[in-house]
């Protein structure tokens, strides 16, 4: 029998966090969002010739300001538990940060001292309600009668299976063999990366510092009946890993360059030389929601960079893939 791990899940209207997270479905009564937010056209082209600087909705500016007040209106909230509030901003920050955009009105964004200062915060506060997201669908897995079906109304567990598909595939076209045995590093409390990691056939260990995450994720995978070891463990204080083939860093696994690139150097030095270490990214705007990994620079750790992936679908994560030297 299949599970809803293996079974499409209808698309929704919403536009998800990839293997990290979700955004969350919007409430049904509303809520009062800066007005730009329900009328701008994401992605609207402007004339090259005009040379006024654009002040418009669609303009960096106008982009600008409806992140900082979404920022502010989540750091406003008493809690970033699930529910209609909370869900709706998630919800419209997503969407700002994946629609289509100029590379030049994304650079005058990111580029801006104000959003700069923020940035850290607003990450914080997505890593946040990421959690609490996974955390209320584990409670609401593991109560169901019917585990398995109770996960497949998860309504973003295709936007799982799409990264981890992506993923799973990127690896096996830059490995002499399909990994046999793999760590994934930040699993959370609803580990459905892992989990389906497992179903193309690999064994997988799964690790998060969170106690609270591990107890969930060992009891999700349980009751799912899915080989997968849940365990609790920080990334600086891994073993050996020279059994593992692959090691996968999930997005929020040290939310600064130098606290990922540290991880990155750890993780190299415990693998065996031609391993391969999958860490996910973000590209443009999705920056807002998780941290750039900058593949010319310091960010991986000394790992050789073998292959990036920027997925322009709903999935939110890039991919980096990269191979520990000889």
């Amino acid at each position: 029998m299949s599970s809803p791990l293996d079974r499409p899940a209808p698309r929704t209207a919403t536009r998800p966090f990839p293997g990290g997270g979700s955004a969350r479905p919007g409430g049904e009564r509303s809520i009062d969002l800066p007005s730009r937010l329900a009328v701008r056209a994401c992605g609207t082209e402007r004339s090259h010739d005009s040379q006024e600087s654009p002040v418009g909705p669609d303009s960096p500016s106008g982009l600008l300001a409806d992140i900082l007040a979404l920022h502010d209106a989540l750091a406003a909230e008493p809690s970033l538990e699930p529910g209609p509030r909370t869900d709706a901003l998630f919800t419209a920050l997503v969407a700002l940060a994946v629609a289509p955009r100029a590379p030049r009105e994304v650079d005058a964004v990111l580029a801006d001292p104000r959003l700069t200062e923020r940035l850290p915060d607003l990450r914080a506060r997505c890593a946040a309600g990421e959690y609490a997201l996974e955390r209320a669908w584990a409670h609401r897995v593991l109560a169901a009668d019917d585990p398995h079906a109770a996960l497949e109304a998860f309504p973003y567990l295709r936007n799982y299976r799409d990264l981890t598909r992506i993923e799973y595939h990127a690896v096996a076209g830059h490995a002499p063999r399909a990994p046999r045995r793999a760590l994934f590093v930040g699993a959370g409390p609803l580990p459905l990366s892992a989990l389906l990691l497992a179903r193309h056939g690999v064994r997988v260990d799964a690790v998060d510092i969170d106690p609270e995450a591990v107890e969930l994720g060992g009891r999700l995978a349980a009751a799912l009946g899915d080989d997968v070891r849940v365990g609790a463990g920080d990334v600086l204080d891994l073993g050996d890993l020279g059994d593992h083939d692959l090691v996968c860093v999930a997005a929020l696994v040290g939310l600064d360059p130098a606290e990922k690139a540290a991880a990155l150097a750890h993780v190299r030095a415990r693998m065996r030389p031609g391993a391969l270490v999958l860490a996910r990214s973000a590209h443009s705007l999705r920056g807002l929601l998780y941290p750039v990994l900058e593949v010319a620079g310091d960010d991986l750790g000394g790992l050789d960079p073998v292959a990036v992936l920027h997925p322009h679908t709903d999935v939110v994560n890039s991919v980096v893939l990269a191979r520990v030297p000889a």
